[in-house]
């Protein structure tokens, strides 16, 4: 789980409409982190230390995250500006090409921007990136969930019982402002298990609460990215999903597989929705082997 590690000082990026606050550490070829729901820079705590013996390693909140102070509507917390933050970030750092490395909401955002950015990008790593497009790309269509269920029965109920157990209770919790609810139902879904929230240690729970109104990103529309976008990606892609997730956030992984031309797929075992914090050390094992295949030197 996150650990407590030795002060980095924060710095912040000034792009514009928008502030990003980061940390890095090391030196090397850079290695940016992109954090999920609910969560900020801090969910890579046990990265940074392994990764910067090697790399520059770039950690950040995404615009709505601790301990950013931009104001907005999480709705309009989007996949297309938070990959154009990325895009920014990277370019005022002056740090292209990097290795990317995204997680959950934050992993459909890398995606995105390995797909319309492919010049900025060395290597892609997702971590059960939130590509629900992949399965449906518009997931309030009936038909179009009645064809997933005719043609992939267990996904269609998967992904059923995550929409009616996690988000549309999750949403609707955070829509009358109980936002514990919220950020409760959000956490037991993703991590497939009940009173997940409780069961993380301190540090995380901390994390988590101080992020539960980014729970309202997951209201924002996302934009059609089905196997055709996918495909646009043309980095060495690591892909990697829990054993205990959801079957639903498997299926997201086993499609962008199939589709992204460069790709491999890994599983963390014994973890859930967050590998890199739940177990660490077989989560760094895992991505700095591939980093090392992809290394300029």
């Amino acid at each position: 789980m996150v650990r407590n590690v030795q002060p980095i000082d924060l710095r912040i990026a000034d792009l514009g409409q928008v502030k990003l606050a980061y940390v890095e550490a090391g030196g090397g070829e850079p290695v940016v982190f992109v954090h999920g729901i609910p969560t900020d820079y801090r969910a890579w705590n046990n990265q940074i230390g392994p990764f910067s013996g090697k790399y520059h390693v770039i950690a950040y909140s995404r615009r709505l995250a601790q301990p950013n102070q931009n104001t907005m509507d999480y709705e309009k917390s989007t996949i297309e500006n938070n990959s154009a933050d990325l895009v920014r970030l990277i370019e005022e750092l002056g740090i292209s090409p990097v290795h990317l490395v995204g997680h959950s909401y934050g992993g459909f955002a890398a995606a995105y921007c390995a797909s319309t950015n492919p010049q900025l990008i060395h290597t892609l790593t997702l971590i059960e990136p939130a590509v629900s497009t992949m399965l449906l790309k518009n997931r309030k269509s009936i038909s179009q969930f009645l064809g997933l269920l005719f043609t992939h029965p267990s996904i269609a109920r998967s992904a059923a019982r995550f929409q009616r157990g996690s988000l549309d209770p999750s949403l609707k919790a955070f829509r009358r402002g109980d936002f514990d609810k919220s950020l409760r139902f959000n956490l037991d879904g993703i991590m497939n298990r009940r009173g997940a929230f409780e069961k993380f240690p301190e540090p995380v729970r901390t994390m988590v609460k101080e992020n539960e109104r980014t729970v309202g990103e997951l209201m924002a529309e996302v934009p059609a990215f089905c196997r055709e976008e996918a495909s646009k990606i043309s980095a060495p892609t690591l892909l990697i999903h829990g054993t205990e997730s959801p079957a639903v956030l498997h299926a997201i992984v086993d499609r962008l597989g199939k589709a992204i031309p460069k790709s491999e797929v890994s599983t963390v075992s014994g973890a859930a929705h967050f590998p890199h914090f739940e177990k660490p050390e077989q989560f760094n094992q895992l991505v700095l082997g591939f980093l090392s295949r992809h290394s300029s030197y």
